[in-house]
């Protein structure tokens, strides 16, 4: 017996004081309404309704219980508004330019099986962080110190040509020859790694490695690097998983460390924490990972650091 589909019949009926229009507010033909009262009654064990051919009056059974069934009808009510606001809820997530469609379907396809929805919009970093001030923005992948990441990857060296050899890219090596004709070699750091913690630390190995001032580059689009990259043997500053996407070669940079680091910043989404669960493919997505061991992303013949 589905006791709250009987007590809503009964508390529907009590309140017209007749089985037509309860069945109206029901929603259901009346001989429905009927059977429902009917075996409600009998499972209580008593008359609920005082039928008459003019009307319906309760019974002293039916005065008793009437205010706790609408009190059950109501919560149950309000249980299926909750349920259903939360299937239908979907969760904006806000994700560096540029991010893999693939696995921003294994996202959410995760978060499905989480019971959430998510759908995803790709803005800069100033751009996310003022969308999920302003409320547009349930969660973001915003840049942070390593220290405080939820999600995160090594930086390196990402290049085209063979002639910087090593197990690792020394920065000197890109330092210009006295007479060598064209500009130099730059190094591009993304929009996403122009932050204090990995800018800073870059240029001054730059400088201790003897560059220029010009040759660390935080403006170029990624399309302009890798063209760079191709074209003049440029360094893009990537992490592996991007490197690979690309076709370039990946490796650590000598005299520096540095690592992209994203936290998980929530506009007070109450189930942020279940999110958990599809971290590792929104790493993917935002190219932190590809899934492997990123020590393998360099498939080259070992050199000699």
């Amino acid at each position: 017996m589905d006791l709250i589909t009987h007590l809503e019949a009964f508390v529907a009926v009590a309140r017209a004081r007749s089985f037509t229009l309860g069945a109206q507010d029901c929603g259901v033909p009346q001989p429905v309404v009927s059977r429902r009262v009917s075996a409600l009654e009998r499972h209580l064990g008593g008359a609920l309704l005082r039928r008459t051919s003019r009307r319906v009056d309760l019974t002293d059974l039916g005065r008793t219980l009437l205010p706790h069934a609408a009190d059950l009808v109501a919560r149950a009510a309000h249980l299926r508004e909750l349920a259903g606001a939360a299937q239908a809820a979907t969760i904006v997530v806000g994700v560096p330019p540029g991010p893999d469609p693939r696995h921003l379907v294994a996202a959410r396809a995760s978060a499905a099986d989480a019971g959430m929805a998510l759908s995803f919009t790709e803005d800069g970093v100033q751009a996310r962080t003022e969308l999920l001030r302003r409320g547009r923005l349930d969660l973001a992948l915003l840049p942070c110190p390593p220290d405080e990441e939820d999600v995160g990857a090594d930086l390196g060296a990402a290049t085209a040509t063979g002639d910087l050899r090593g197990r690792r890219v020394h920065l000197d090596q890109l330092r210009r020859n006295m007479g060598e004709a064209g500009r130099p070699r730059r190094i591009h750091l993304d929009a996403e790694d122009d932050v204090p913690w990995i800018r800073d630390p870059l240029r001054r190995a730059a400088r201790a490695a003897g560059l220029r001032d010009d040759q660390v580059c935080t403006s170029t689009t990624r399309t302009e690097a890798v063209a760079g990259a191709i074209e003049y043997g440029d360094v893009v500053v990537a992490t592996a998983a991007w490197a690979g996407a690309q076709g370039l070669r990946w490796r650590a940079l000598g005299e520096v460390s540095l690592r992209r680091s994203y936290a998980v910043a929530t506009g007070g989404h109450t189930r942020a924490a279940s999110l958990d669960a599809v971290l590792p493919a929104l790493a993917r997505a935002a190219a932190l990972s590809d899934g492997a061991d990123p020590d393998g992303a360099d498939s080259g013949v070992e050199e000699p650091a």
